[in-house]
This record gives structure tokens, sequence and C-alpha cells, in this order.
């Protein structure tokens, strides 16, 4: 699995359809003391309340281009038939692909990074609140810091672990 960022994502989409206006930030141009100028935006703002849905609409097309199909199940994981799947969030790309598909995700992120100014992660290390560790026995899967976080939250930091699944003759009594 190869995690991607997208630096650009927010700034990529064209606006179409609707017509957006904001006015110029304080300061700008500078040194003109007109009254306040209303502009007609082109292309998306990272702050802009649409640019998300706006992204969206832009990868989701340019993703179709490249014979992938959007899942009906998710509208974020994206298929194609050579194996390689696709899940964006929010400006992050995660590509999972088998080895015999190493040639096509290569051409695939070429295109990518033909359309978008992409930051290619290498191999994932994390997905949502997941570690991911490589080691030459295969994969593990941990949630370590997200443990010691929550544990943390609750004032629980000096809490005893305990194996799983419990040994079943064990009592617990109320505290």
């Amino acid at each position: 699995m190869d995690h991607l960022d997208v630096v650009t994502a927010f700034l990529n989409p064209e606006i179409d359809d609707d017509d957006i206006y904001m006015t110029l930030p304080e300061g700008w141009p500078e040194g003109l003391n007109a009254p306040k100028i209303v502009i007609r935006l082109r292309k998306a703002l990272y702050r802009l309340k649409q640019a998300p849905h706006l992204w969206h609409d832009d990868i989701n097309a340019f993703l179709l281009s490249l014979w992938f199909t959007q899942s009906s199940a998710d509208p974020n994981l994206y298929l194609r038939s050579d194996s390689i799947l696709i899940l964006l969030s929010f400006d992050d790309i995660s590509m999972s692909f088998p080895e015999a598909a190493t040639k096509a995700v290569i051409e695939v992120k070429a295109k990518l990074s033909e359309e978008y100014k992409i930051k290619n992660l290498g191999p994932a290390r994390q997905f949502l609140v997941i570690e991911i560790h490589r080691n030459g026995n295969g994969v593990s899967l941990r949630q370590k810091s997200y443990i010691t976080t929550i544990f943390r939250r609750f004032g629980m930091e000096h809490t005893h672990g305990v194996s799983t699944p419990m040994d079943p003759t064990v009592k617990l009594d109320l505290a």
C-alpha cells in the first residue's frame, strides 16, 4: 500500500457551474484606495466551502478516465480490473495493489503527477489511526499511539494490559 499526498488538491478544480464571488483580501492590491472590489472566482480556493466537493468531482472524473470504477459502497474507493485500489481521504491517496500490478501502478502515479502536484510518500506507515509496520515476516498493524492518547485523556496511562481473549473462568467484580 502506497501513500500519496496531493499538494494542491483544493486549488485544482475549476469552478464551472456556480458563480462564486468574493471581496479582495485587505491590503490587496497595495496602494489601491478604492471601495471594496468584488471578483469572480474561476478556480477553487483552499478555504472555500465548496472546495472539497469540487476537488472530489475533479479527481472522480480523472480516475474514471484512467479506467477506475467508483465503488457503490464507498464513493471514495476506486477499483480497477488489474486489482489496483485507490482510497481518497481529503487530499491523500492510498493505493493498494498486488505485486503483479507494479508496472501499472507506476503508470497511474505518472498520470496523477501529470494532472496534479503529487508527493509520493512511499509505503504507507499509517492509515487513519492504524500504524503499519513492515518487517521480514510481513506486516503488522498496531494502534499503540491512538490507545496511549485515549489512556492519557482519561487518566489511565498507568493501566496494565491483559492478554485477550481473557480467561472465561475469571470472575469480575464491580470496582
